[in-house]
C-alpha cells in the first residue's frame, strides 16, 4: 500500500489508426500543440500532428497527420499527407489522403491520391531527380574559403 511504488514501464506511443500501411514504427513524433521553427532531418519514420515551420528531411518515412502543418519543402523516401502543406514535396512515392491538402510542386515517383485530397502545383514524375539516391540529399554546408592575397 504505502510504500511501494510500482515499477516504471517506458511509454509506448501508438500511432493513431491513421498511418501509412508499410510505415515502419515511428522514431520522431511531433505532437498536436507542438510547434517547431527550424530544418528538421530524421533518419527514422517521422510523425507530424504539430506545426512546422521549416524544411524537412528524412531518410525513411513521413507522416504528416490530420493536424499536421508544414510550411516548407520536404524531402523524404516516403510521404503520406494527412493534413496541409504549403511547399514543395519531392520523394518517391507520395500519398494524398482524404482531407490532405498540398500547395506546392511535387516531384516524385509514385503519386496515389484519394477522392477529397486537394493539390494545387506542379508535378514532375519518374524524373531523376526525384531518384530514391537523391530524395533525401540535404544542402551541403558551405564551407568558408579561404582567401589567400599575395603581396606584390
Amino acid at each position: 500500500m504505502f510504500g511501494k511504488k510500482e515499477q516504471e514501464k517506458p511509454m509506448e506511443v501508438s500511432a493513431p489508426s491513421r498511418t501509412a500501411g508499410n510505415s515502419s514504427q515511428i522514431r520522431t513524433l511531433i505532437s498536436e500543440g507542438c510547434k517547431f521553427e527550424g530544418n528538421l532531418f530524421s533518419p527514422g519514420s517521422t510523425r507530424i500532428d504539430g506545426i512546422v515551420k521549416g524544411n524537412l528531411a528524412g531518410e525513411s518515412g513521413l507522416i504528416i497527420g490530420d493536424k499536421g502543418t508544414i510550411e516548407g519543402d520536404i524531402h523524404s523516401i516516403e510521404v503520406t499527407i494527412y493534413g496541409y502543406v504549403k511547399g514543395n514535396v519531392k520523394a518517391d512515392k507520395l500519398e494524398v489522403k482524404k482531407g490532405g491538402k498540398i500547395y506546392g510542386d511535387i516531384s516524385i515517383n509514385q503519386l496515389a491520391m484519394e477522392p477529397g485530397a486537394v493539390f494545387i502545383g506542379h508535378c514532375k514524375m519518374n524524373e531523376p531527380t526525384a531518384s530514391k539516391n537523391e530524395a533525401f540529399d540535404l544542402p551541403k554546408e558551405q564551407k568558408k574559403e579561404e582567401v589567400k592575397v599575395q603581396a606584390k
